[in-house]
C-alpha cells in the first residue's frame, strides 16, 4: 500500500491547523492549503513548516486543482470548510456565504479527487467536517448548506468519511467567540446529568468538543477506518 499523502483544504482554520499537526505527527506527508492571494501567506508557510507539512497554494479552480491533485496523488483530502459573517465580510464574500463558502468549496474539492478517479487515477479519500443536525431540510441556512455539501461529498464516487461533531470550543480561534464557550459550558452542565440519568449516547452526540480531540479523531477514522459513513457522539474522541 502506498504511503499516505493528505491535502487539508480549510488548514488555516481552527480544526484544520489541529489536523495538519495530527496529520505530521503519524508520519504523514501533508500538503497544507493556503489561499494564494492570503494576506498571511508568509506566517502560514512559517507556521505549517514547523510542524513539518508544505504549504498548496492551488487556486480555488475546478481545473487546477484536479492537476494539482493528479501530480501529488493524495489519497486522503481532508474537507474542513466553513466560515462566519466576519470572515467573509473581510474576505470579501458577498451574497449566501454558506453557499459560496462552506458548499462551493466542497464541491470544487470533491469535484477534484472524482476527476482524479475518472483519469485512471487512484481515487482520494474524502474526509468531511460537518456538524451535528446537518441537513437538507434543516430549518437553519448553516444546517442546510452542510447538508447539501454532505450531499456533494457522498456523490462524488469516491471513498468518503463525515465527522458531525457538536460545538467545537477552546483556545486558539482567530475570532473570540465568548458565547459560544459560555453556550458550550452551559449545554455539557445539563448533557453531564442527561448522561448520569441514562442518556449517555445523547450527551455523547451533543457535548462539544476541543479542535485538538476533533482533529485526532478525523485522521482516525480518515486513515484507520475505511468504511463510508457518517461519524458523530462518541466515535469523535
Amino acid at each position: 500500500m502506498a504511503a499516505p499523502v493528505a491535502f487539508v483544504g480549510g488548514a488555516t482554520g481552527f480544526v484544520g491547523r489541529a489536523t495538519v499537526a495530527a496529520l505530521c505527527r503519524r508520519g504523514v506527508r501533508t500538503l497544507a492549503h493556503v489561499r494564494p492571494d492570503s494576506t498571511k501567506l508568509a506566517t502560514w508557510r512559517e507556521r505549517f513548516a514547523a510542524d513539518g507539512a508544505e504549504v498548496d497554494t492551488t487556486a480555488w479552480d475546478a481545473a487546477a486543482l484536479a492537476a494539482r491533485f493528479r501530480a501529488v496523488a493524495p489519497t486522503h483530502v481532508f474537507v474542513l470548510i466553513g466560515t462566519t459573517r466576519a470572515r467573509a465580510k473581510a474576505d470579501g464574500v458577498a451574497g449566501d456565504i454558506y453557499e459560496t463558502i462552506d458548499v462551493g468549496l466542497t464541491r470544487l474539492l470533491a469535484g477534484a479527487a472524482a476527476a482524479v478517479a475518472t483519469a485512471g487515477g487512484t481515487a482520494p479519500r474524502l474526509i468531511y467536517l460537518s456538524s451535528v443536525g446537518a441537513s437538507e431540510t434543516a430549518g437553519s441556512a448553516y444546517l442546510r448548506a452542510r447538508g447539501r455539501a454532505e450531499a456533494a461529498v457522498r456523490s462524488a464516487g469516491v471513498p468518503w468519511a463525515i465527522a458531525r461533531p457538536s460545538i467545537i470550543s477552546g483556545p486558539g480561534r482567530e475570532d473570540d467567540r465568548p458565547a459560544e464557550r459560555l453556550a458550550a459550558g452551559v449545554t455539557d452542565g445539563a448533557l453531564a446529568v442527561v448522561g448520569a440519568l441514562g442518556g449517555r449516547r445523547v450527551r455523547d452526540k451533543y457535548r462539544s468538543t476541543t479542535p485538538d480531540i476533533l482533529a485526532a479523531a478525523l485522521v482516525r477514522i480518515g486513515l484507520d477506518d475505511p468504511r463510508d459513513r457518517i461519524f458523530e457522539g462518541a466515535e469523535l474522541r
